[in-house]
């Protein structure tokens, strides 16, 4: 019976408490309910000069919200180029949108130099474009990728 009793007096303090917590007390805390609006951008993707809208939610990578998307156009142009890597495509990024961007490291470039076909200075993988309030309303183009072997050749 007394075990029974700490189990029970652990499991109600589990129960979330009604005092202010520390987050809000510090202000850190949204004060309202969070729309869809706030946690997702607008996005231009341009697939042989056709303009797509996309919504992207933020903290996704472009390469996620195009093969999440419910658009059968969008998600045909991200396809699985590995079983580690997942979906992704090779995309170029106007200027403003690039200077936002980190540094590519070696696993960025290689994968790039792997997947891209002839990347140049403004290209980067969809995997690599983390959708973030500051990009919102950016346009980016899909670029070649290279041939992927299919069927028997895998």
């Amino acid at each position: 019976r007394e075990s029974s009793m700490a189990l029970r007096r652990a499991l109600l303090s589990l129960r979330p408490s009604t005092a202010p917590s520390v987050a809000r007390a510090f202000g850190t805390a949204p004060t309202g309910p969070v729309t869809v609006a706030e946690r997702s951008i607008d996005i231009t993707v341009v697939i042989e000069g056709v303009r797509h809208k996309l919504k992207g939610k933020i903290g996704k990578s472009l390469a996620q919200a195009l093969a999440e998307s419910n658009d059968p156009v969008l998600q045909s142009v991200v396809p699985d180029v590995s079983l580690r890597q997942g979906p992704d495509t090779h995309v170029s990024l106007p200027g403003d949108v690039l200077a936002l961007m980190p540094e590519l490291d070696f696993e960025g470039e290689t994968l790039l130099k792997d997947i891209a076909e002839n990347p140049g200075p403004i290209s980067r993988m969809a995997s690599q474009v983390v959708l973030s309030k500051a990009l919102d309303g950016m346009s980016v183009a899909i670029a070649a990728n290279r041939p992927f072997p299919s069927g028997s050749a895998i």
